[in-house]
C-alpha cells in the first residue's frame, strides 16, 4: 500500500477481503480508504484477492493489456478496468505512476514507480532479471521495495523439482539475493534513504544469506528492512509505504 497526497493504492492483494481488511485495520486503515488497485501481473498470489475486493468497494483495477485480459477470465467487472500502457506514466489521483515493463513469465507484467511531490517510491518484484530500463527507472527512487526471492545454493539444494528449479532461476523467473544486491549497488544515491526486502522465498532463503548477502549494502542505505512473509512491515516514510 502507498499513500501520497491523498490518495492510497495498493498494489496487488493476494489474500482474501477478510485478511485484507484485517491488515489494513493492523495499520490504523479502512479498506474504504483505498482510492485504486495497481496490478503487477496475473499470478495467483498478486490477484487472488483483486476481484473480490474491487468488486465489494467499487475499486477501479489498473494493469496492462495483457493481464486484464488475464483478469477477464476471472470475471473482472470490466467498468473498473483501466489498461494502462507499459513506461507511459499515468496520474491516479495525487500520484503519478509509472508502470515498469519487466521481464517474468506472464502475459504483460509491469512494476511500478510512484511518485508525488517530488518523492518517488519504487515497486520491484518478479522479474528474473534487471534490464537497463529497469535501472533507469527506479535510479530516481526515495525509497525501494525490491524482491530478493531467493539464495541461489539454496534453490540448487532444496527440494522444488527440477522443472520448478529453473523456472526460479531463469530469466524469466525471480531475483536471487546476489541479482538484487547487484540491482541495488546500481541505483543506490544519496536520496535513496528507504530499502525493504521483500518476495522471500520461505523454502529457498534465510535470514543468513539475506544478511550476507546485503551487509554492505546496510551501510549504505538508511533505512534498510526485510518484510517476511507473515509480518510484513508497518508504515515507512516517504511517501508512506506498507507492506
Amino acid at each position: 500500500m502507498v499513500q501520497g497526497g491523498g490518495t492510497t493504492v495498493l498494489v496487488d492483494c493476494g489474500f482474501s477481503v477478510k485478511q485484507t481488511t484485517s491488515r489494513l485495520n493492523a495499520l490504523g486503515v479502512a479498506v474504504e480508504t483505498i482510492d485504486a488497485l495497481l496490478v503487477t501481473h496475473e499470478h495467483g498470489d498478486h490477484v487472488g484477492g483483486v476481484i473480490p475486493l474491487a468488486h465489494r468497494f467499487d475499486l477501479p483495477v489498473y494493469a496492462s493489456h495483457g493481464t486484464h485480459r488475464a483478469l477477464a477470465e476471472r470475471d473482472l467487472e470490466q467498468r473498473l478496468a483501466r489498461v494502462i500502457v507499459p513506461a507511459e506514466e499515468l496520474v491516479v489521483g495525487d500520484l503519478a505512476v509509472l508502470p515498469v515493463p519487466v521481464p517474468h513469465d506472464a502475459r504483460e507484467p509491469t512494476q511500478y514507480v510512484i511518485s508525488h511531490a517530488g518523492v518517488a517510491v519504487g515497486i520491484l518484484t518478479d522479474l528474473g532479471h534487471v534490464t537497463p530500463f529497469v535501472v533507469e527507472s527506479y535510479r530516481k527512487c526515495n525509497a525501494i521495495l525490491v524482491e530478493s526471492n531467493h539464495d541461489a545454493e539454496m534453490l540448487r539444494n532444496g527440494d522444488y523439482p527440477q522443472r520448478l528449479k529453473r523456472r526460479i532461476a531463469g530469466k524469466f523467473g525471480h531475483l536471487s539475493n546476489a541479482q538484487t544486491a547487484g540491482f541495488l549497488e546500481e541505483v543506490v544515491h544519496d536520496a535513496l534513504t528507504h530499502v525493504v526486502i521483500g518476495h522471500i522465498s520461505e523454502q529457498n532463503n534465510a535470514k543468513e544469506p539475506l544478511q550476507r548477502t546485503f551487509t554492505e549494502l546496510e551501510k549504505l542505505i538508511p533505512n534498510f528492512a526485510y518484510a517476511t512473509q507473515t509480518h510484513g512491515i508497518g508504515w515507512t516514510q516517504p511517501l508512506a509505504i506498507s507492506v
